[in-house]
């Protein structure tokens, strides 16, 4: 394959990612057939580092006209629009079928309703007030390292997600989902690809900060694969929502103790 042809195959899939992860528009004429859609995963921490870039940038802008916390709401607001609530929506998901199902066909079913019940809106409301009274503490930091944060919670989150991915099963036996074209397994030199680019990310980190985030996130997503296993005997979109929110906010929480 010549290196036209493998940076065309890489831009295809970093666009598979962008379009499913985000909600930044692609060029109409892309070829979704082109290459396997799943292979677009490669990208999903790079979707992630966009993503910090853009709130951390709402932040910075909205920080010299208003208070912290204003310029917090503001940054969450631009990651909603960034993202589309995806990884939010499956939290709630998550949290309505593990907290209102009694079976694996029960949980499953709640996760396909759109309505919120209450445990997913409980969760939400516990989730963005964890997060607005974390990230004003974290933003009294310099901004090198409070955009520092930033990127490598939204980084890191997201290869918890692909490592589950990677070792676990898709719970649904049918293709009905719209996170069954992404549920396949990555080839080993693009994982490792992906676990090489999430490590840099935390370069710039204390060593200690590192060994305490790397094993925060390890225990938190073992812990989930293994409870998702015995609910669902898998995995679904809507659990690695939640797995990404709960990592993110995991990481905010262990930068903000180790400053302490």
């Amino acid at each position: 394959m010549s290196f036209k042809s493998i940076v065309k195959k890489q831009w295809v899939l970093f666009c598979y990612a962008l379009s499913f992860f985000s909600r930044v528009p692609v060029a109409k004429s892309l070829n979704f057939k082109a290459f396997p859609f799943h292979l677009g995963n490669l990208y999903f921490p790079l979707v992630g580092l966009l993503y910090a870039c853009v709130v951390f940038a709402v932040y910075y802008l909205a920080n010299g006209l208003f208070h912290s916390t204003i310029s917090i709401i503001l940054m969450l607001l631009a990651g909603l629009l960034f993202t589309g609530a995806f990884h939010e929506d499956g939290l709630a998901d998550t949290c309505d079928a593990f907290g209102g199902g009694y079976n694996k066909k029960q949980r499953l079913a709640i996760m396909k309703d759109s309505q919120i019940g209450t445990y997913g809106s409980i969760g939400l409301i516990l989730l963005f007030a964890l997060k607005i009274a974390v990230l004003i503490d974290l933003s009294q930091q310099s901004s090198l390292v409070f955009f520092g944060v930033l990127v490598s919670a939204a980084v890191l989150s997201r290869f918890s997600v692909l490592s589950v991915v990677q070792y676990s099963d898709y719970a649904r036996d049918d293709d009905s989902s719209k996170s069954a074209g992404v549920s396949q397994k990555l080839p080993s030199q693009y994982f490792l690809a992906v676990l090489l680019f999430s490590l840099l990310i935390l370069c710039w980190m204390p060593i200690l900060w590192v060994v305490a985030i790397l094993a925060v996130v390890a225990i938190s997503t073992l812990l989930c694969r293994i409870y998702f296993q015995h609910q669902i005997d898998g995995y679904t979109g809507d659990c690695l929502g939640f797995l990404q929110q709960l990592n993110e906010l995991l990481i905010f929480l262990t930068v903000l103790a180790l400053l302490q």
